[in-house]
């Protein structure tokens, strides 16, 4: 039996050693040249040498180690069963009776295990197969522990170790059986080179084979706004047999679906929340107007075109315009965007064999920069628009241009789309009586707008970098130029446009913005696709989704000289709140990507409840969704109605985005978008009004302002009242009381009269002077409590209404100062004013004892003479 079993555990040893010994013999030549951004590990294959960036890979040891948690091995003792199919009692130490019956040392172990650490042969052998410096430092603790507190060692490595001991074996021998106990530690070892395989992203153009089939001809439309590169991109697109054109908004698609149909070519629109087809009974068109989310990769075309392609640079989306332009099928693609994007284009064309022919553009119309800032509302003229990057100077620049009779058109981010058309409708429209436009950088593209002059109200924007940090910075020469662009079209009632800001300051630096050569883009956005991911999860089925897409950026390899990762936090911020929700995980991959702003809570709300619909699989329904967003609507009474309104929208459209998903488990999307069409209108009234909303909002705000003011007063005159009138009920003459000051804050003075002219003339009043010394003693610290509490109390009302939360079981001072509603100083003046009165309190009580003795003493006597 003993010989059955020591066959068995040492041929598997055998030849797992025999893997390592070639390599032990040749590590000191081995080369771990990295020519990639990849992880710390050696890449499992060469590719032809891209440019790599190496900062990155000197992050990846921290963040590998953080990602992978080390499972605790623990050590056996000889209670454990170590062999089910032996026989014999579990405490007998098989590999003891094998050696001959010697029981291994604790230091000869210690010693042993040690060398093994600090051999370099050892160290490289554990990096070739994943173990980086950390995490073999984790791995050889974890070892050392196992090795020195088990009581029986299995029976191969109890072997090996005696061997080493007795001299005919060693030292790197324990290897194999090391990387066996570091692969129970971190079980990602065992896959780690199916993991780096599957986000290799150094040839993305090789993932769309079928495009690789098609030789397909590339023009590039180059040029400013208003220069007529999409005109002749989209002539082509709608007089060729079929086509696609891809944007980066609804509005573009949409824009585009009504031109194309109007032309007489037929065209379908597809959004992710939108499928409208051009032929009544549904048959699909030849033509399609779609966002560049939404593109069709397995559908031949004559013709496609790929607008704004300088937004493959972004951070967030830039993965779409890659995606389009290295996997669309098309014998001609029409690329149209900023000249800056000409070389990434040709690098691209380079990797997967196609033509590319470029053609610049100039604009059409007069763009003049002039030499005067607005400098005040006065000033403004028909055509004018203002461009600001908050919603807050959105508010003050219309509630300012109203007070000065003027119509003002609104447009930012957050309206819905049709809100957007009808206020630029208002704004285009010669004989409405609006002529003034307020607007975000929403303009920049997607609309259509005859504006004469643009207006820099500011020239600082809250920007995203490529980690996803939100950072304030002056606006690039790339965007200011395509804001001021919007100035002036062809063939509208402003040919010519004009260009300035509204702070004289602020002109100069829009001057040098402009004339600044625009920043070249080199690289392209990349992205996960589900299916990687699924195979992620596949072989680290214990990972969460967004720690799967950790891992996945971690160990991504990409040509760091043609592209980079895109922004993955969206994804993973939705991944998190849904990660208790028990979903498959195609579908809360599918969830994570939903188009949300994380920013509006209601709507990650609404998201929450949608998964946790699904889960259930219950079918989200109308009559669901109406009770959880208050249906029917109300036309908004103040900004913060108005705001809300705008985050229903937004979780109409989520609705929507998930019902061409799972179209069983959300069915009514046609009553949805009925409801939604109805929003969009209560919204656009909302905003015509905006002006109202703004003054209700604030006379609303100040009411609540006078409402805690009166509290405050009415609480703190209450409890003067209580102390007054507890001074009130003793007698005169009082002893003398310093003056006690108003709790932090307020500015009375509770000045306390005191009159100290009559004094007592009988002895035996003494007493009852004493009683009432006590009372004011105990009314003034009570009462200074009662004040401190009640104007505590008033703060925090107040803080409630302006939106913080208090912690009932946490110091109220304490959370008062974090956030920055109380001063220290003020506390401390408070501590100390208590403290006097606490003072005070015990000196009374000192006194009153020993008046009490006296007057026990007093009466003693006289009772003795009696």
């Amino acid at each position: 039996m003993f010989l059955t079993i020591f066959c068995q555990r040492l041929l598997p040893r055998s030849s797992f050693c025999n893997g390592y010994s070639i390599k032990l013999s040749s590590v000191s030549n081995h080369n771990n040249n990295k020519r990639y951004r990849t992880s710390s590990f050696t890449p499992y294959h060469h590719h032809h040498p891209h440019r790599t960036n190496p900062n990155k890979t000197a992050n990846q040891t921290n963040t590998l180690r953080r990602l992978f948690q080390p499972i605790d091995v623990k050590p056996v003792t000889s209670n454990d069963i170590l062999d089910a199919t032996s026989s014999k009692d579990s405490n007998t130490n098989i590999g003891q009776e094998l050696t001959g019956g010697k029981t291994l040392e604790r230091n000869a172990l210690l010693r042993i295990i040690t060398d093994f650490y600090r051999r370099e042969e050892i160290k490289q052998l554990a990096a070739d197969q994943g173990l980086d410096i950390r995490l073999f430092q984790d791995a050889y603790v974890s070892f050392r522990k196992f090795c020195i507190q088990s009581t029986v060692l299995p029976v191969d490595l109890h072997i090996v170790f005696n061997d080493i001991i007795l001299g005919s074996g060693h030292v790197t021998d324990i290897f194999p059986y090391f990387l066996r106990h570091a692969r129970e530690m971190f079980p990602h070892l065992t896959c780690m080179e199916d993991l780096k395989k599957i986000s290799d992203l150094r040839d993305p153009a090789n993932w769309y084979p079928d495009a690789r089939a098609i030789q397909r001809k590339i023009i590039f439309h180059a040029g400013p706004t208003n220069s007529g590169k999409t005109y002749h991109a989209l002539q082509r697109y709608m007089n060729s047999e079929s086509g696609v054109y891809c944007g980066p908004l609804k509005l573009l698609a949409s824009e585009v679906f009504y031109k194309t149909n109007a032309a007489g070519t037929k065209c379908d629109l597809v959004t992710g929340e939108e499928r409208r087809f051009a032929d009544p009974e549904g048959k699909p068109a030849n033509h399609v107007a779609c966002t560049v989310e939404m593109t069709n990769l397995t559908t031949v075309y004559e013709v496609a075109v790929v607008d704004e392609i300088q937004m493959m640079r972004d951070p967030q989306r830039g993965w779409a315009w890659t995606r389009a332009l290295l996997g669309l099928q098309a014998k001609e693609i029409h690329l149209c965007g900023e000249k800056s994007t000409i070389r990434v284009v040709q690098d691209l064309m380079v990797t997967t064999g196609d033509h590319i022919e470029v053609r610049e553009y100039q604009r059409l119309t007069k763009l003049i920069y002039q030499d005067r800032a607005l400098e005040t509302f006065d000033n403004v003229k028909a055509g004018d628009c203002f461009v600001c990057f908050s919603k807050n100077d959105i508010f003050h620049i219309t509630r300012e241009l109203e007070r000065r009779g003027h119509q003002v058109a609104v447009i930012y981010g957050s309206l819905p789309p049709g809100t957007k058309l009808l206020q630029a409708q208002r704004f285009n429209d010669p004989n409405d009586t609006c002529k003034i436009m307020v607007a975000t950088d929403a303009i920049g593209m997607g609309l259509n707008l005859s504006i004469k002059r643009i207006i820099f109200y500011s020239l600082v924007k809250p920007q995203l970098n490529e980690q996803g940090e939100k950072e304030k910075d002056t606006v690039t020469t790339s965007q200011a130029l395509q804001i001021a662009g919007r100035a002036g079209r062809f063939a509208s009632a402003f040919p010519d446009g004009e260009v300035t800001t509204f702070r004289r300051d602020d002109l100069p630096l829009l001057k040098d913005i402009v004339s600044r050569h625009v920043e070249t883009i080199k690289r392209a956005g990349l992205h996960p696709t589900a299916e990687q991911i699924e195979m992620f999860a596949y072989h680290l089925p214990k990972h969460s989704l967004s720690s799967l897409i950790d891992i996945f950026v971690v160990l991504s390899q990409l040509d760091d000289s043609l592209f980079f990762m895109c922004n993955v936090e969206d994804i993973k911020f939705l991944a998190d709140i849904i990660e208790h929700v028990p979903l498959p995980l195609r579908a809360r991959y599918t969830f994570s990507c939903a188009p949300i702003n994380k920013k509006m809570p209601f709507v990650c709300t609404m998201f929450l409840k949608y998964a946790r619909q699904f889960s259930r699989s219950e079918p989200t329904t109308f009559d669901w969704l109406a009770k959880q967003i208050d249906w029917p609507f109300e036309i908004p009474n103040t900004i913060m109605d108005l705001v809300h309104l705008e985050e229903v929208f937004d979780c109409l459209d989520l609705y929507l985005w998930l019902s061409f998903r799972f179209p069983d488990m959300f069915p009514d999307k046609e009553l949805v978008r009925g409801i939604q069409a109805e929003l969009d209108q209560i919204i656009h009234a909302g905003v015509q009004n905006i002006v109202k909303l703004i003054y209700r909002t604030n006379r609303i705000e100040d009411a609540k302002d006078v409402a805690v003011t009166i509290s405050n007063t009415e609480k703190t005159a209450e409890a003067v009242a209580v102390v007054s009138e507890d001074i009130q009920l003793i007698d005169k003459p009082l002893i003398n009381v310093s003056s006690i000051r108003s709790i932090i804050g307020l500015e009375e003075e509770l000045d306390i009269q005191t009159n100290d002219s009559t004094a007592m003339p009988i002895q035996d009043n003494k007493i009852e002077k004493q009683k009432k010394d006590e009372k004011i003693s105990t009314s003034l610290t009570m009462n200074t409590h009662k004040v401190l509490h009640s104007y505590l109390n008033a703060l925090k009302t107040q803080a409630e209404t302006r939106g913080h939360e208090f912690d009932e079981t946490e110091d109220l001072i304490k959370q008062l100062i974090s956030k920055g509603l109380l001063s220290q100083r003020s506390v401390d003046k408070l501590e100390k004013q208590l403290a006097t009165f606490y003072d005070n309190d015990k000196c009374s009580n000192k006194k009153r004892d020993i008046n009490k003795t006296n007057t026990f003493d007093i009466h003693k006597k006289k009772s003795k003479r009696k």
